[in-house]
């Protein structure tokens, strides 16, 4: 009795440091680009135009979906009244709920082993902090961790009831995001190479899975096709939702080396006084799949699964050229979930190597916890931080706040049209949303100089500075850590600002 009521205080402790170091100062960082792009998205959706899904550019609806309940309940109608916090609150809330999903897996891992996973997924610098950006990953890992286990399930025990909730999950993660296939082809692997061990070996024909993979694809179209087709009634939805596939356009810029994941969370990195490194995951996994050889029981099996579906992950991410950090979410959730498991094997060691499992896993979850607060607070975007992915900078919040101080003061006159001249200006329309009337331009027009206020993308200054030399004041400022942006100000109103400076 005992014991399970610390199991109990660990996991209300789990609870609380998670929703901690996801929910404290959540709007305080500047919003992303991605995080821009898919408010918009969110904010037609809001202002009552339909769904519908862009199968060359962007993802699947479920995350807006969601977050338009989120808004709703907010109040918040329209792309001004939207507000960040509202974005980050079901990113956020997926956080939480994936570290409680070790629970799911108690009968595997046993209690001890379970908390111990959650304490990983808890404090992992990559899951914390990209659980508190407005992106699909953190819904894509949560509904991912689910099928993982029902997967799981399936394998061991094929019933219908097991296919469809599988089914359910994947369906649900392919309404979430089209990289759910990696996930499918890393599951159906690692079970397949699982149903060679002894404690699985089939002992009728593999007929019997027939039943419940059939269920288990049914179930998943159905629930994507209700995501994509609007409730079914945008049946075109399913064509533009498989179509992506074959026509989904990535941005130039993140081709990377097939060893940037590894980097990213194994090699120690140095910078900003910190050694970065999340290594202590994969060490304590090495010891549960160690053990589990040893055990060779129903437990090491499904040890044995979920590090094979990790691997294979890591496997096929790395062999993409196209890379980003959060793509990494779901297969180190794998991965932290196996760590857990090591805490069986380190329970049941001498006292004195017992003692000295219990003192570095604790070690290193007050590390990773460390590596997170500093990612996620004075450091959150700094281009030098590991986890930070091209952040915005913090001058687009301050000089939008600076333009509507001066459109507050006496006599001043109109800031509006403003132009914004260039591309990948994105997050920028996010900080200009209070102006109403603002254009955007592959190139000048001639009218250029009649505008209050112009931006210009890099590409665009050396033509913007040639028709606005004798009109505007030039005052270089940041966007995002790799992007500068020029802002143009009309002289009267920088006259005006500077005979009425701000307190």
């Amino acid at each position: 009795m005992r014991s399970h009521r610390l199991i109990a205080l660990g996991w209300v402790a789990l609870l609380v440091l998670s929703l901690w170091l996801r929910f404290d100062g959540l709007d305080s960082n500047p919003i992303h680009a991605d995080e821009a792009t898919g408010a918009r998205i969110l904010a037609q959706q809001l202002e009552g135009e339909p769904y519908r899904f862009n199968p060359k550019h962007f993802h699947g609806p479920l995350l807006s979906t969601i977050s338009s309940a989120i808004a709703g309940f907010r109040s918040e109608t329209s792309w001004n009244e939207l507000r960040l916090m509202t974005l980050r609150i079901g990113p956020a809330l997926a956080g939480v709920l994936i570290v409680l999903t070790p629970l799911l897996w108690v009968g595997f891992l046993g209690h001890g082993g379970a908390l111990t996973a959650g304490a990983f997924l808890a404090s992992s610098p990559l899951l914390v902090y990209y659980n508190r950006i407005y992106i699909h990953e953190s819904i894509l890992c949560l509904l991912g961790m689910l099928a993982l286990l029902g997967v799981f399930r399936l394998l061991t025990k094929p019933t219908i009831l097991a296919g469809a909730l599988a089914g359910l999950w994947i369906g649900l993660m392919f309404a979430t995001k089209e990289t759910f296939a990696i996930s499918v082809i890393a599951w159906s692997l690692a079970g397949s190479l699982c149903l060679c061990a002894p404690q699985l070996r089939p002992t009728q024909t593999l007929r019997r899975y027939l039943g419940p993979l059939i269920t288990l694809a049914l179930t998943a179209f159905l629930a994507s096709g209700y995501c994509y087709t609007h409730g079914f009634t945008h049946l075109a939805g399913l064509r533009d939702a498989y179509s992506t596939f074959f026509i989904y356009e990535t941005t130039p810029g993140h081709q990377k080396e097939w060893y940037y994941y590894l980097h990213l969370l194994l090699w120690p990195k140095q910078t900003l006084g910190l050694w970065w490194t999340e290594l202590s995951i994969t060490l304590f996994a090495l010891i549960a799949l160690t053990g589990a050889f040893l055990k060779r029981d129903h437990a090491a099996v499904s040890l044995l699964f979920i590090v094979l579906s990790a691997l294979i992950h890591l496997l096929i991410y790395s062999l993409i050229s196209y890379k980003t950090p959060w793509l990494m979410l779901l297969p180190w959730a794998h991965l932290c979930l196996a760590g857990g498991a090591a805490f069986a094997f380190v329970n049941k060691m001498t006292p004195v190597l017992r003692l000295c499992g219990l003192l570095a896993l604790v070690s290193a979850l007050a590390y990773q916890t460390t590596q997170s607060l500093y990612a996620t607070g004075s450091y959150a975007n700094d281009a030098r931080n590991p986890y930070a992915y091209v952040p915005t900078t913090r001058d687009p919040q301050t000089f939008a706040n600076w333009l509507q101080q001066i459109e507050s003061l006496p006599d001043a006159p109109e800031m509006e049209p403003i132009g914004v001249i260039g591309s990948e200006y994105w997050p920028l329309p996010w900080y200009l949303r209070s102006f109403e009337t603002i254009g955007y331009w592959p190139a000048p027009p001639d009218t250029i100089a009649q505008f209050p206020v112009v931006f210009a993308m890099p590409a665009q200054v050396a033509a913007c500075d040639n028709l606005l030399e004798k009109s505007h004041i030039k005052l270089p400022r940041s966007l995002r850590s790799n992007i500068s942006i020029s802002l143009y100000l009309r002289h009267d109103l920088w006259n005006l600002w500077m005979e009425n400076p701000e307190p």
